[in-house]
């Protein structure tokens, strides 16, 4: 007898707790207020009163603004114990306040993280997690497989990794679907924050898996991909979207699906006065970050762009201002809502770069910052999607390169000039950056400049005024 089943999917979340701006494109980009996780539990609370509904979170959960961060990830416990979700796969920053605390968040939550691709390192094979679940969704036998970020400890700071080690978990997955096929359950999902080309490429090599909800990578999927027989899908990022797939099984195959993919545009989906209330509580005491105006923007700051984009440009730019450096680095990160043009709050800021990391300077030779240069475009554009390691093309001021993403691995960039000067391979320059996670091979050659970014931000708008981006693009690729 054929069953049906409802999955919906939340992902990358990074602590956007309320309603916000997002950004759309078609013609042109675009603002528009979604979201929030007083709309996503209605949503969801209303779709479990008559049908067969699973609610899975791809990670993400417990960092990405002041709230969560400032508090080590327990501000949300309270909400997170109401949001009805069924099961959670940490990703990357999930770790951030150390895998102690990661596993202390957890066994606070009504609902169950798993993953079957971290080990606890003394012992080699045990799990961290479980690696997968059974759950029962009325007449409808569900078994659900974990898969967390696997490059926790080569991408993120060491802290994040301390005590684990992560593996590609092809090996691991398949272990967990024959498991799950003896089990006789109706379907098996994979829920993975790998990030989507990774995603794929491990459904051409695993077979039985019926669907994976994917994550990491903010992939606003509207229609889903086919491979090996499995769907995948993702749902965006930050809130703002739900994925839903329902899905048809008979006989353990899938003979039927329906995908929506959800802006939560809140004109047109209502909250609850309950789930309000928590994030209220969740965000009062970090209220006098949003009064607190630290300055302006000329320009739309956002995140959304590949090689340069406006949001990173003012940390670069803030970075190089007030030190002694031939230029400024930042990471290509991928989280943080858009800021519209006006008013950039303290609260804004802790969004922009939550981490705050400490700046440090680097000297290093002109060689050396090609390599690094060409190791970033590496972890982007692999032509082996399980050697992509997420995130966008390195930020910077002061630096002018040109590349060709399809090139071979080490021969991308065609050209490269620091202030204005063709780069010297021989040279030492002087690099202005901040944060464990750059350039971590050469951490014992960095100088702590004592000062952390938010400050050097602050100080950079109230100094140079509002912000503007102007000029041509710094990096293209060509």
């Amino acid at each position: 007898m054929a069953k049906k089943l409802t999955i919906i999917q939340q992902n990358d979340t990074h602590g956007n707790l309320e309603e916000h701006n997002e950004l759309f494109w078609n013609s042109n980009y675009h603002l528009r207020r979604v979201g929030g996780f007083s709309r996503i539990f209605q949503f969801v609370k209303e779709l479990k009163r008559n049908q067969n509904v699973l609610f899975l979170d791809g990670g993400e959960l417990f960092h990405g603004t002041a709230p969560l961060v400032l508090s080590r990830g327990e501000a949300v416990l309270p909400l997170l114990q109401e949001m009805q979700i069924d099961a959670f796969v940490p990703g990357n920053w999930d770790y951030a306040y150390e895998p102690d605390q990661l596993v202390k968040l957890v066994k606070q939550l009504p609902f169950p993280a798993f993953a079957c691709n971290v080990h606890i390192k003394e012992t080699r094979v045990t799990s961290l997690f479980e690696p997968y679940i059974v759950k029962e969704v009325n007449d409808v036998t569900v078994g659900v497989i974990g898969r967390t970020y696997p490059y926790v400890d080569v991408t993120m700071p060491e802290a994040f990794s301390a005590g684990l080690e992560f593996s590609i978990g092809v090996d691991e997955v398949k272990r967990c679907v024959e498991a799950l096929q003896k089990e006789n359950v109706d379907l098996i999902v994979l829920l993975s924050h790998m990030g989507l080309p990774l995603d794929y490429k491990l459904a051409s090599l695993v077979s039985g898996i019926h669907v994976i909800v994917s994550g990491h990578s903010h992939d606003r999927i509207t229609k889903p991909i086919i491979q090996n027989e499995t769907l995948i899908f993702q749902s965006g990022a930050s809130g703002s979207f739900l994925g839903l797939l329902e899905v048809t099984c008979e006989k353990n195959r899938v003979i039927d699906y329906s995908h929506k993919f959800i802006p939560l545009d809140v004109s047109q989906f209502e909250d609850n006065d309950k789930i309000n209330y928590l994030i209220q509580q969740v965000m009062e005491p970090y209220s006098f970050m949003k009064e607190e105006i630290v300055g302006k923007s000329d320009t739309l700051l956002h995140r959304m762009t590949l090689n340069e984009a406006p949001m990173d440009k003012l940390i670069t730019n803030s970075y190089l201002y007030p030190f002694d450096a031939d230029f400024s680095f930042s990471h290509g990160w991928r989280y943080g809502t858009p800021v519209a043009p006006g008013n950039i709050s303290l609260y804004d800021l802790h969004t922009i770069i939550p981490t705050n990391p400490e700046i440090f300077s680097l000297e290093l030779t002109g060689n050396e910052i090609f390599q690094e240069l060409e190791k970033n475009l590496e972890q982007v554009y692999s032509t082996d999607p399980f050697q992509q390691k997420g995130g966008y093309v390195l930020r910077s001021s002061g630096l002018f390169m040109t590349y060709k993403p399809y090139n071979p691995k080490g021969h991308r960039i065609q050209y490269l000039a620091i202030n204005g000067e063709p780069f010297n391979p021989e040279k030492v320059y002087r690099i202005i950056s901040a944060g464990e996670q750059l350039f971590k091979q050469y951490s014992n050659r960095k100088q702590p400049k004592h000062v952390h970014a938010i400050e050097v931000i602050k100080a950079y708008l109230s100094e140079k005024g509002p912000f503007s981006t102007g000029g041509p693009p710094s990096i293209i690729s060509v």
